[in-house]
């Protein structure tokens, strides 16, 4: 029987971070300064485009009419909770979080649709106790067929998610993340946070799919026309509890409705676990015991 366990991102401040990733994508933008049609600019980590000329003393968060938000900066791409952007950086990038003393525990990293990255390092450093945590993972690709003959001639499958789930909680510790691989490595989605394994495993049975928005349609001579846009991964799952841990189970989800977090459905397999939030639970108080806890979970795009 597979576990469940769920990790809840801390939101990461600009105060919060140091990294070697440049945020120069383009210039910063000044009040003063007169901006073309199509000009880009970055203000408050976010990349805005001006929609009109003579664009000038228009703050771009607040003048919707002269100017459209983009995306975040590459600096900042991993940290916007979105598959759709990533943070690229050639070979090494690193990036140090210090959140403070805060009130739950960080006891969890992990890094979704990553690419060409070869290994991580994570390391925990506190100001009185020093290094408490240091381990590097190497990021290997597997066949996608597990004989012989594929390991040596086949193609292979790039890792696209990382986690580090053994962290020791020590409040006031800050977070080092090294990743090294190739010119053409990124991440999508950079998390640091608070884990909750819930129930006791997840019983046979994991729906898995995708929810597609592309777009099929007819012109007007009968030819079809397909759109090929963005997906998210659908699961559903039904997770066995205790009959004691129900209450708590039940605030506990209740309390994450409309959050985005990390499910991990599973530890040898990745392909059962999404990142995004859950979209219903119910909850079936069937045995003296036990009761089944149902689930359907919707993935970022």
């Amino acid at each position: 029987r597979m576990s469940l366990t769920i990790i809840k991102p801390l939101e990461v401040t600009p105060a919060m971070l140091t990294t070697d990733v440049p945020e120069a994508d383009y210039p910063a933008w000044a009040a003063g300064t007169t901006y073309a049609a199509d000009v880009r600019v970055i203000y408050a980590h976010k990349v805005y485009q001006s929609l009109q000329a003579a664009n000038t003393g228009k703050q771009p968060d607040t003048m919707p009419l002269w100017w459209a938000e983009v995306g975040p900066t590459n600096r900042w791409a991993g940290f916007d909770r979105s598959h759709s952007t990533k943070v690229r950086q050639a070979n090494a990038m690193y990036f140090e979080v210090f959140p403070g003393n805060l009130a739950s525990p960080l006891n969890a990293v992990a890094l979704l649709e990553i690419e060409a990255m070869r290994a991580v390092r994570v390391r925990l450093t506190h100001p009185n106790y020093g290094t408490v945590y240091d381990k590097t993972t190497s990021l290997y690709s597997f066949p996608e067929e597990s004989n012989w003959y594929r390991w040596f001639f086949g193609d292979r499958i790039e890792q696209t998610n990382f986690s580090a789930l053994d962290l020791p909680n020590y409040p006031g510790a800050t977070v080092r993340i090294d990743c090294e691989g190739t010119p053409d490595m990124a991440a999508g989605v950079i998390l640091l946070g608070d884990q909750r394994r819930i129930g006791e495993g997840v019983q046979s049975g994991v729906r898995m799919g995708i929810r597609d928005y592309s777009r099929k349609e007819v012109n007007q001579w009968g030819d079809v026309v397909l759109q090929q846009r963005a997906y998210s991964k659908t699961r559903s799952i039904q997770v066995l509890l205790k009959n004691d841990e129900l209450d708590g189970v039940d605030r506990l989800l209740t309390s994450l409705r409309s959050t985005p977090l990390l499910w991990i459905i599973g530890k040898r397999l990745q392909s059962p676990n999404v990142y995004g939030w859950y979209g219903s639970f119910d909850i079936l108080i069937q045995y003296a015991n036990h009761s089944e806890c149902s689930i359907d979970i919707e993935g970022f795009t």
